[in-house]
């Protein structure tokens, strides 16, 4: 076990047992396509763990696990990385979080069932007992995995910086009561919509959004933008970072790669902009591989890719 003397990242949120297949030709509905399965560690909350652990940080993770196989592969997984999963709780009876994905023969999603019903067992009264260490935290990120009522208590409570995740649109809105305990939040358009209640229909939208996540309470916004990038405001600063031009093998991921870099460039006392800049480059990194979460990835690294960035519009 980690010793609670050092430094650490705590992320409280969700993994996953991520299942994929692909048909070698065209899909044929109702039909057994012959193809490749794939299995693997995933989910919001651990690929953002892994990513912080490659870039050299103590990472110490709180979720919910099934005494299932998959809940072996997910403990094996993080043990390989360095992610302290001994704050994590093991459900008994429970299956562990599985993602199930077709694709077509390009890629493209076919279809999908997620099964993460086990979340509702990181109740308040079980994540109360855990509280000592993600006040003690230099930060704590925080997934829309989570019950509202898990959401609500952990930023009431957590006296270390957060940052949020809202995963999607149809859990974003777990955060909406909770903006002013956040330290900054990462959601995409159709979430920041949701969050503030200003439809984003173009980037002139961006900072009547910002402002209204100020007037929340909240005050660092960045607003994912997919392929043209993120707008970043922080009251005193803003614009929109386009990505970093370099080849796309996979998009699954990136965004979890983002928040990652943003928040080692926060516990390195970086402003908005350069948290916006080093997540863009680890969202970078993570597209040139087939895999969630980039084997490659390194703080040199970033670094080499911040130093080819644009300067926000």
């Amino acid at each position: 076990m980690m010793s609670s003397e050092a430094p650490y990242v705590a992320v409280v949120g969700g993994v996953n047992v991520d299942i994929g297949g692909t048909p070698h030709t065209r899909m044929i509905p109702g039909d057994s396509n012959p193809g490749r399965i794939t299995v693997s560690a995933g989910g919001v909350g651990r690929n953002i763990a892994e990513n912080l652990a490659r870039l050299g940080l103590v990472v110490r993770m709180v979720t919910a696990l099934g005494d299932d196989v998959h809940g072996q592969q997910i403990q094996q997984s993080c043990r390989e990385v360095g992610i302290d999963l001994s704050d994590s709780i093991t459900v008994r009876g429970a299956r562990t979080s599985t993602y199930l994905c077709l694709n077509d023969a390009d890629g493209e999603i076919v279809g999908a069932v997620s099964d993460m019903d086990i979340y509702r067992h990181l109740t308040p009264e079980v994540l109360s007992g855990r509280l000592e260490m993600l006040c003690g935290a230099s930060l704590v990120v925080l997934d829309a995995n989570l019950t509202p009522e898990a959401v609500r208590y952990l930023a009431e409570h957590v006296t270390a910086p957060i940052f949020a995740d809202p995963v999607s649109v149809k859990k974003a809105g777990a955060f909406a009561p909770v903006l002013g305990h956040l330290t900054a939040i990462k959601p995409n358009r159709p979430e920041a919509a949701l969050l503030t209640g200003v439809p984003i229909e173009s980037d002139a939208d961006l900072p009547r959004a910002a402002r209204a996540f100020f007037d929340r309470g909240l005050p660092n916004v960045l607003i994912s933008l997919g392929e043209k990038g993120v707008y970043f405001n922080d009251g005193t600063d803003s614009g929109i970072l386009p990505c970093l031009p370099m080849p796309v093998v996979n998009t699954s991921g990136c965004g979890d790669a983002f928040l990652a870099g943003c928040a080692a460039a926060f516990l390195e006392g970086r402003g908005l902009r350069d948290m916006a800049r080093l997540g863009l480059a680890a969202s970078a990194v993570c597209a040139q591989t087939d895999s969630a979460v980039s084997p490659d990835i390194s703080r040199e690294l970033l670094e080499r890719c911040m130093a080819a960035y644009p300067q926000a519009e």
